[in-house]
């Protein structure tokens, strides 16, 4: 008899402790959301840090190395790599990933259906990836590859502002000009933009200014800093080597090492037998710019040598909206723009560019919201009819002689 009791007793208590379903009763109009979202930006939501980075475009090779120098990274407790493009196995490569023995753990999400798991609770999210420099030709035009990569930044974007509208947002996918203004004015028209969350990663192109600067005068890197201020693109950035104390270099060993600056990509590109970009040195300059995001977010006020961002005052940046200037990042995002003194022939090639990086924001702004795009009327660029590169030429004889470009 007391056996059965007993038995009845703990039938009825794995009844009582027996899971149900949750309903979530609570319903938020709007115009609460958007209040709760003005009140965040003076007085944050007190919750605990998941320190979670969520990496979209982590099976391109850019995406790989970025998330190899992320896993080894303690500031980072979550890593979410995720990729819509099967071919690229995203799986496998968290997988691989996995098997270092360090404390960031590694998810992993493939297809579009698992966009909103891998950007849950992300404190920073990178779109980087899509469609790069591809053979036989190194010199693609901006708008062509700004239209191929256009779906993944604009449907990433959404995402965020509905699954992730307090993330820092980093856009490292190529054109970042455009691409960074097509997630401003998408956040903008989702009503979830925060000029202090939103960056283009512009990392690649301050450590290469650094680099060559460091090379010529025999500066530790550690301790020297190049900026880049402009844009991202070839003919947009301008890499300030006075702030970096140049001025026992001369001015036409300046300009050469400018120009170095911003043929980068295509000296890669023909030294590569045009094959691909410099996806090593991106790929490792683009974690080192989350990593101070995320020092930034929870250690403390961390410095950004290089990033695309809509500046607080205009008129300190030399009359430009948006431009890429150092910046600080702290527990809010964006807490200081460093724009540094430029000399004339800096403040010329600025000014040079201004036409170009107009466009070129126009260009992502109009996609964003439905504007027909027009050509600036002042645009005289070079990204827009490129040289002919002469390595192409073989290529394009191999695969067929009557479309050579003359």
């Amino acid at each position: 008899m007391f056996r059965g009791v007993c038995n009845r007793l703990v039938s009825l208590g794995s009844a009582v402790v027996e899971q149900k379903a949750r309903y979530q009763n609570f319903v938020m109009s709007e115009a609460l959301a958007q209040i709760e979202r003005e009140c965040e930006k003076f007085c944050p939501v007190p919750r605990f840090p998941p320190r979670k980075v969520a990496v979209v475009g982590a099976g391109s090779d850019v995406g790989r190395i970025a998330c190899l120098f992320l896993k080894q990274q303690k500031v980072i407790r979550t890593l979410a790599m995720y990729d819509d493009i099967p071919e690229r196995c995203v799986l496998g490569v968290a997988n691989d990933l996995a098997h270092i023995d360090t404390a960031t753990a590694v998810e992993a999400y493939q297809g579009r259906v698992f966009l909103k798991d891998a950007l849950h609770n992300s404190d920073v999210v990178l779109i980087c990836g899509g469609c790069y420099v591809l053979p036989p030709c190194c010199n693609i035009v901006d708008r062509e590859l700004f239209l191929q990569n256009m779906p993944l930044v604009r449907t990433v974007t959404l995402a965020c502002a509905q699954f992730c509208p307090y993330a820092v947002i980093a856009v490292q996918t190529p054109p970042v000009d455009c691409n960074f203004a097509l997630c401003v004015h998408t956040l903008k028209m989702a009503r979830a933009y925060d000029k202090r969350r939103v960056l283009g990663v512009n990392a690649i192109n301050a450590m290469r200014a650094n680099q060559l600067f460091c090379a010529i005068t025999g500066a530790d890197p550690l301790a020297s800093n190049t900026p880049v201020v402009g844009g991202t693109g070839r003919c947009t950035r301008v890499p300030v080597f006075s702030a970096a104390k140049a001025g026992n270099i001369p001015q036409s060993q300046v300009d050469c090492l400018t120009r170095l600056v911003r043929e980068a990509d295509d000296i890669i590109c023909r030294v590569k037998s045009n094959n691909e970009q410099g996806h090593l040195s991106i790929g490792f300059s683009t974690a080192r710019f989350v990593i101070n995001i995320m020092k930034g977010l929870f250690e403390g006020p961390t410095f950004i040598d290089s990033a695309l961002v809509e500046q607080g005052d205009p008129q300190k940046c030399y009359g430009m909206d948006v431009c890429a200037t150092p910046i600080t990042v702290g527990r809010g995002g964006i807490v200081e723009y460093a724009i540094p003194n430029l000399n004339d022939s800096e403040r010329r090639l600025l000014e040079d560019c201004k036409c170009d990086l107009e466009d070129m924001l126009n260009l992502g702004r109009c996609y964003a919201v439905g504007d027909e795009y027009y050509l600036h009327p002042c645009k005289v660029c070079p990204c827009c009819v490129p040289p002919v590169c002469e390595d192409c030429r073989p290529c394009e004889l191999e695969t067929g002689g009557s479309d050579r470009r003359k």
